[in-house]
């Protein structure tokens, strides 16, 4: 099965690196090879061979390094990634809460490594409209991400996914400011122009309709619109 979104590719890729920030010790060399060819193969949208790789490496962190070694959950988190880019929903859920329970006790809950296994979860119960579960999850990566990085993409991205959840259970009125504080975050850290920031117009935009704000909504749409014809443009598409 292909990945369809390559910003989903861009993702993926973003949290898989994210994951294996530690450095490498002596008799990490196979393992590590096995999250890459896991990590490549997912890039790739070759989904059904970067879950054998991320497979292996679990068996192979296990192996090598026992069961509650930070290499076990680091794969398992990998695993979870590529069964949520299959669409594999309730198998995702359970390989990021299994990797959430390990990084919980090593690292604790306010680290923001556990923070983004945090936000894969609840990216995945957002798949599966459990929209008030992904909402308590978000206000948890926010805490986290607010204090780790104060103004940054990823405080950003985690006000827009808190907004959008909220959005979803129809609460429009409370997600318009979000919605704004991402706005303007991505506008400031990643420029006017940034794919991320039209992700976020579009959003906002979703909402301003809901309230009947239609006049400001087409502004924000034409400017999404604008963003992305550009970023087409730009990548020869």
């Amino acid at each position: 099965m292909a990945i369809r979104h390559s910003g989903s590719v861009a993702l993926a890729a973003v949290l898989v690196l994210a994951l294996l920030a530690a450095p490498a010790r002596a008799g990490e060399v196979e393992w590590k090879m096995l999250v890459d060819q896991a990590n490549l193969h997912l890039q790739r949208g070759s989904l059904e061979q970067a879950e054998l790789f991320a497979r292996e490496a679990i068996a192979e962190a296990g192996r090598s390094f026992g069961p509650t070694h930070r290499s076990v959950d680091q794969s398992i988190a990998t695993l979870g990634l590529i069964l949520r880019f299959a669409e594999r929903y309730p198998e995702a859920e359970r390989e990021f809460r299994r990797a959430l329970a390990m990084r919980e006790k090593v690292l604790g809950p306010r680290d923001p490594q556990t923070a983004i296994l945090l936000n894969n979860l609840a990216d995945v119960a957002q798949a599966q409209k459990k929209f008030a579960e992904a909402e308590k999850l978000h206000r948890r990566v926010l805490a986290v991400f607010e204090k780790a990085y104060g103004e940054d993409p990823k405080t950003a991205a985690s006000l827009n996914n808190l907004g959008a959840a909220i959005q979803a259970q129809g609460r429009h009125a409370e997600a318009e400011p979000l919605l704004r504080r991402s706005l303007a975050m991505k506008e400031k850290t990643l420029g006017p122009n940034s794919p991320s920031v039209a992700h976020t117009l579009n959003n906002l935009a979703r909402v301003l309709q809901a309230l009947g704000r239609r006049a400001e909504a087409e502004k924000m749409l034409a400017r999404a619109a604008a963003i992305q014809r550009s970023t087409r443009a730009a990548g020869g598409g």
